[in-house]
């Protein structure tokens, strides 16, 4: 065989070697490089989510599956942070691992007793469980390691951890969300009296006890924006609730009439005030007492004077 013959043939093992090396190196990244063969954890197959925080802050949230919808503590659990939940877990099945030295998991926040314990749980079967650590806006992950594992692997979590430990975290902040066409009349109720603000043909009136004029319009546009989207800031806790009068002399009480032809229901918000930030809130469909910022509340909480009042030129 000639040399040069010879040369074709070392070639061509080098090329050999070199595919082969290539494909393990394709295999072993498929299998080291990121998080593959746990257990389904979607929403069509597991049944239960508990969310554990270590203490010094403590709190679990334990989201159940009951007759197909998802519901903390027997209520319904906040749809949208529901659907980031979902979306959370879809991506843990391929993540990308970022450290396997032990030393990197403090910092990371995925030590034991560290970071917040995610259990996916289908009956009393714990389908898989996650380690979740820290989260920071300039990053938008959120680390995860399975106990026992020295490996960290990360998801993306542009809103911030999704993984909440507060049960109040994953209830429905929305007290009104009520479009302004399907609302006809607004009835408030002060400790000092009361006034309707109507809608007529032409915009909106005001009623008081000797008062029946056109409406502020600014002002009338700032309640009907409220009511499109009315949140609260949290949940009063249940040690706070329970002497409340929302009927006494500092009650509030803001009755909203709909069109119900559209689909919303006439409701009523009443409101107390709690502190110099803050106001009690309930709805006649809720249980919680909401709490909400003067800040929010104040776009609602208008006057009978900022009705009749005329904006200047």
């Amino acid at each position: 065989m000639g040399s040069k013959q010879v040369g074709y043939v070392l070639i061509a093992l080098i090329a050999i070697g070199v595919v082969g090396l290539v494909l393990r190196l394709i295999a072993a990244g498929s299998s080291e490089l990121t998080l593959e063969g746990i257990l389904p954890v979607s929403p069509d197959v597991i049944d239960r989510v508990t969310i554990t925080a270590p203490a010094p802050v403590g709190g679990e949230a334990r989201l159940d599956k009951i007759n197909d919808v998802w519901q903390v503590e027997r209520e319904d659990a906040f749809v949208p942070k529901l659907n980031q939940l979902w979306t959370a877990a879809a991506d843990i099945d391929g993540a990308q691992l970022v450290a396997r030295n032990p030393v990197n998991h403090e910092r990371m926040g995925v030590m034991e007793g560290q970071g917040v314990s995610v259990a996916f749980w289908l009956g009393e079967f714990k389908q898989e469980e996650f380690i979740v650590g820290n989260w920071s806006p300039e990053v938008r992950l959120c680390y995860l390691r399975k106990p026992a594992r020295n490996e960290v692997y990360a998801i993306p979590c542009p809103y911030g951890n999704i993984f909440d430990s507060s049960a109040d975290g994953w209830r429905d902040p929305v007290v009104a969300s009520i479009p302004r066409d399907a609302i006809e009349v607004i009835e408030y109720e002060y400790p000092e009296g009361s006034f309707v603000l109507r809608r007529v043909e032409r915009g909106w009136i005001v009623e008081g006890a000797d008062i029946l004029e056109p409406a502020n319009v600014f002002a009338v546009n700032a309640v009907l924006a409220t009511l499109e989207g009315f949140i609260a800031s949290g949940f009063a806790p249940e040690q706070e609730t329970e002497n409340l009068d929302f009927t006494g002399p500092q009650g509030i009480s803001v009755r909203i009439i709909t069109n119900e032809d559209l689909g919303y229901p006439t409701t009523r918000v009443r409101l107390l005030p709690r502190d110099d930030l803050s106001f009690y809130a309930t709805t006649p469909r809720r249980p919680n007492v909401f709490l909400i910022g003067t800040r929010a509340a104040s776009g609602l909480l208008l006057t009978l004077d900022d009705f009749i009042a005329v904006p200047g030129p």
